[in-house]
């Protein structure tokens, strides 16, 4: 690879993040908040006598994302875990796109670990893993099972709910998907975001131009093939579809994410816009808020004061 200036490559970087936002792969809020850092990033690097993309070395990544930073108060403090997570997303998204546009082969934050951010198995995705898992799915040719999938998932639905959702029940009007419920999960109306409600209408229209005339709509799947099948398969075939996108982005190796750690950053995500559990759980059809939290990762009431010790009573 020839010394390419780390500036120059970050411009190209940013010029790829605008083009997924035009087409709804990731918000323009999103945008705004990782080309920032990224420019914070470009200056604490030059700052460091690193002004090519093969002088950032794990050692600069790490000790970016480490960096102290400014409290609400004001005063100077060490980085919070959130803050801490958010730089090593938004850099690792920076070397992948970088490594898209053949402008780099390596990722100097691929053995940068963090403390776990949840207490269960399973976590959410993070915010640069959902933009790369739309990306991966992003159709060229034709939209597919595995973008419809990967918009359902995104837009709350759950595993064993994704192979029954069919034409009938998307509401592009409204942009909206109807989820038919599940043992645990109760029947609800879920929101659809620009790009999800873009990958659902085009899959609507392959199937109805494939399927025979006359074939209602509540008989063609939108995310799984329209065979014949039990609960079982069905949600088999969407954790299929939804395991080979996280393969695709460098997850399949991680322990802590599954197909349902889609969905659940559907929830995160909602949950860290409006600070209410109450629209976790609605989003995810839950009637127990403290199962919503555990799902998002959340811990939102206070850990259990200790018991009192006998002898000291």
């Amino acid at each position: 690879m020839a010394e390419l200036l780390l500036a120059a490559v970050i411009g190209k970087v940013v010029g790829a993040w605008a083009a997924m936002a035009e087409r709804g792969e990731m918000s323009r809020q999103s945008l705004d908040k990782f080309t920032l850092l990224l420019a914070r990033f470009q200056r604490y690097a030059t700052a460091r006598q690193a002004t090519c993309l093969a002088e950032i070395t794990e050692q600069i990544a790490s000790a970016f994302i480490d960096a102290p930073g400014r409290t609400r108060h004001g005063t100077t403090g060490p980085a919070a875990l959130a803050t801490r997570y958010l730089r090593r997303s938004v850099l690792r998204m920076c070397f992948r796109t970088a490594r898209e546009l053949r402008l780099c082969d390596h990722d100097p934050t691929w053995a940068i670990a963090l403390p776990p951010r949840v207490r269960g198995k399973v976590r959410p995705l993070s915010e640069d893993e959902a933009i790369a898992l739309r990306h991966a799915a992003e159709f060229t040719d034709r939209p597919t099972r595995h973008a419809a999938a990967a918009a359902l998932a995104l837009s709350g639905a759950h595993t064993g709910e994704i192979g029954h959702t069919t034409l009938a029940d998307l509401d592009p009007d409204r942009a909206r998907v109807w989820m038919h419920g599940s043992s645990k999960a109760a029947p609800r109306w879920c929101p659809l975001g620009p790009w999800e409600l873009r990958a659902l209408t085009a899959r609507a229209s392959l199937v109805r131009g494939h399927a025979p005339p006359g074939t209602p709509a509540g008989r063609l799947k939108l995310a799984v093939s329209s065979r014949a099948g039990g609960d079982e398969q069905l949600q088999a075939r969407s954790c299929v579809a939804l395991g080979d996108l996280l393969a695709r982005i460098g997850l399949a190796a991680d322990p802590t994410v599954r197909p349902s750690s889609v969905t659940a950053y559907a929830a995160w995500n909602l949950h860290h816009q409006t600070g209410r559990i109450e629209d976790a759980a609605l989003l995810l059809g839950l009637s127990s808020l403290d199962r919503a939290a555990t799902v998002i990762g959340h811990h939102w009431q206070p850990d259990p004061a200790p018991a009192p010790d006998p002898q000291e009573r």
